[in-house]
């Protein structure tokens, strides 16, 4: 993969991921004077909308892996599985 295209899924991935918490920022209270997300007291969400942008941040991740796999020399065998 060339650089220019390893660059742009970077980039694609960093939207992603910007998208993916301004959701949470959007719609979660923080707890004060803190950057935590306050899960207990936040309104009900819409777990559809949270997998879409989910699905879309972790398509970016397994977008660029094969790239990173590849100039580190990563295989299988390196990989621990037990998730």
């Amino acid at each position: 993969m060339e650089k220019s295209e390893i660059v742009k899924n970077l980039n694609a991935l960093f939207k992603k991921r910007s998208e993916f918490y301004s959701f949470f920022d959007e719609n979660i209270e923080k707890l004060q004077n803190t950057e935590v997300f306050d899960f207990k007291n936040a309104k009900d969400l819409n777990a559809e909308e949270i997998y879409k942008l989910f699905y879309h941040y972790d398509y970016a991740i397994r977008k660029i892996l094969p790239a990173i796999y590849k100039a580190y020399k990563i295989t299988n065998v390196d990989l621990e599985k037990d998730f």
